[in-house]
């Protein structure tokens, strides 16, 4: 319970933050909206009064009212059909406002979420579950969003029913009292809702996360699946994680429907309870029994409402704590901010004493040296599993050692200068890097160059196919450039990244698909362009070893 109110507080406080001019016209509609809502109710009495019998008692407070005994049907009416228009057009202008500050508070999420994840540490990283993201990013973000709404309609309901309590008092004090005790019997009676509400939602978000799961590991391994002829088993396992989301949101259903159905019946049943009460023992008049039914049958379904959005934001607010705790554990190891400025050695680049291991495995790097010779090309080698890729990620200062450091010109790198000495370097990992978009768009990435200087980096990097293609740079390459082959990839982000003319290239295994005579011009190339950069690759390749000006070997 408690962790629930800290959840609403922090999240009221976080939507004030991200819309406080709408949110302050939002309620100030709101209250307009409800002060018409409230007059057009007083306005029954002299409408009823003015058809049924004129010369009935009025209300002492309005009878008070100088004139009010004269005015005619027609003249009343009019006053309440401005009334109703003017109400009318408030909750247009009232709708509109929560619409955006909805939609407004939803983006500003998902970009707070997005962004946290692109500036957490690599490290923090490797550890994170794609599919919790994804879900997070679309289902996740979504569910919180109609968390807004929810608050936003309690909002609206609270304040209506404050306008109709001032009215009752003046006009049926006797049904907001019978209105406020079935209400409050019956918020205790389905108290178990709310419970229930919380852990559903809970269930909800786990449900969303095992089928982005299950997407993500077909996706990933469509190829694999069709060759093994796996779809009979993909096919089933999809089935049972829809169905174990479905029967979550089923019982949730159910004991929502029944909490609505048992509120309804009571209500019916008070309503013509009264009536007959009213006429048979109370002796109530024909208006002061109109207006008693009009403000009874009007509040109980608040309280009901009131009930369902409640519940409905209990419901939704897992998927908020979720995400919150996923952006604050990104901002505790973000790189948001590290910004100062850091030149490229101009002497000597070297791994120092360095030390690393990945979370729950054992030591990777063990106080290991080494140097890269400026504007030379070096060569790290050595078996699978020693290291390699961790060494150039160290150079690259995606991953941070747990002892010794990168040297540049012999001063240590600072946590501070690590996206600014990334800003420095080019880097090809094994993995092709490619989206879905013309070759243009994915050479360029981000940088500036003209087609005359593209052409002439996809001739260096033997990237001749693109002329052959039906649009040329602008042909579209599919998803990951799946209408590509592996070589073709390879040689389409060696191009983007000598595009980028950084100081430092880094190159992980990037020519592993590419045939013998293709990756010697490459590498030819390479040698070419040790004036300008600096160098560093790990590769398999006999070839490679031959060209280099260095080697290093991790035992």
């Amino acid at each position: 319970m408690w962790l629930n109110l800290r959840l609403i507080y922090g999240y009221l406080v976080n939507l004030w933050k991200q819309a406080p001019r709408l949110l302050s016209i939002a309620f100030g509609l709101l209250l307009l909206s409800s002060i018409t809502e409230g007059i057009g109710i007083l306005m029954l009495i002299p409408i009823l009064n003015v058809m049924s019998d004129q010369s009935g008692t009025l209300p002492s407070w309005l009878a008070n009212i100088k004139g009010i005994e004269s005015l005619s049907l027609l003249s009343v009416l009019v006053v309440f059909f401005l009334l109703l228009l003017s109400r009318a057009v408030l909750i247009f202008f009232r709708e509109r406002v929560m619409s955006r500050i909805r939609l407004q508070t939803t983006d500003a999420l998902r970009s707070q979420l997005f962004e946290s994840f692109l500036y957490a540490d690599w490290t923090s990283r490797l550890s994170a579950a794609k599919h919790q993201e994804l879900e997070q990013l679309t289902s996740g973000v979504n569910r919180v969003g109609m968390t807004t709404f929810y608050i936003l309609k309690l909002a609206i309901v609270i304040t209506m029913f404050g306008a109709y309590v001032v009215v009752s008092v003046l006009v049926a004090p006797m049904a907001l009292i019978l209105t406020s005790l079935v209400g409050i019997l019956l918020l205790f009676i389905f108290r178990r809702v709310f419970t229930l509400a919380t852990q559903f939602g809970k269930g909800l978000t786990n449900s969303n996360q095992q089928l982005y799961q299950r997407v993500l590991f077909f996706l990933n391994g469509m190829k694999s699946v069709k060759a093994g002829a796996y779809e009979v088993e993909q096919l089933q396992a999809f089935e049972n994680s829809q169905y174990d989301l479905r029967s979550n949101q089923q019982t949730y259903l159910k004991a929502t429907t029944l909490r609505v159905l048992g509120v309804q019946s009571v209500s019916a049943l008070l309503i013509c309870s009264l009536v007959y009460l009213g006429l048979n023992f109370w002796q109530f008049g024909i208006t002061e029994l109109a207006v008693f039914v009009v403000m009874f049958s009007r509040m109980m379904p608040m309280f009901n409402e009131v009930q369902t959005n409640i519940q409905q934001l209990l419901h939704m607010l897992p998927a908020y704590n979720d995400i919150k705790l996923t952006i604050d554990s990104n901002l505790q190891s973000s790189e948001q901010g590290a910004s100062a400025e850091v030149a490229f050695p101009k002497r000597s680049l070297a791994l120092d004493k360095v030390s690393f291991s990945y979370p729950q495995r054992s030591v990777t790097l063990d106080k290991l040296s080494v140097t890269f010779p400026l504007n030379q090309i070096t060569l790290v080698s050595g078996p699978s599993g020693k290291g390699k890729t961790t060494v150039i990620d160290i150079l690259a200062s995606i991953l941070v050692p747990s002892g010794g450091g990168l040297l540049l010109d012999d001063k240590p790198l600072r946590l501070a200068q690590r996206r600014a000495w990334r800003q420095q370097i080019s880097y090809l990992s094994q993995e092709s890097f490619l989206f879905n978009g013309s070759v243009r768009d994915n050479l360029l990435f981000g940088e500036s160059a003209t087609d005359s200087e593209i052409w002439r980096v996809l001739d260096l990097c033997q990237a001749d196919f693109v002329a052959e293609l039906p649009e040329q740079l602008d042909s579209a390459i599919g998803e990951g450039g799946g209408q590509l082959s592996g070589g073709q990839r390879q040689r389409l982000v060696l191009a983007r990244a000598l595009l980028r003319k950084r100081a430092l290239l880094i190159l992980d295994e990037a020519m592993n698909a590419l045939d013998a005579d293709t990756e010697t011009k490459i590498l030819r190339v390479l040698q070419q362009l040790r004036p300008e950069m600096t160098i560093v690759m790990v590769s398999h390749s006999e070839q490679a070893r031959d060209f280099a000006d260095c080697v290093v070997r991790l035992p």
